[in-house]
């Protein structure tokens, strides 16, 4: 089983795009969530001690 140490999340108006990565940096899991879902969605498929980075694009401050 691969275990995800990084995750990605993309902020946009309403959607998240959201990508993990294993030691290798081999893609473990990605998905597109509400505002309101993502956090849950983190909480069930990764370990607590996973880094976590953000990008925001302009318009995400709405």
């Amino acid at each position: 089983m691969m275990t995800i140490i990084r995750i990605g999340v993309d902020i946009e108006k309403s959607v998240f795009h959201v990508h993990g990565v294993d030691r290798q940096g081999k893609c473990c899991w990605s998905g597109k969530y509400s505002r309101a879902k993502w956090v849950d969605q983190i909480k069930k498929k990764v370990p607590q001690e996973a880094e976590i980075a953000m990008e925001a694009c302009a318009s995400a401050h709405y």
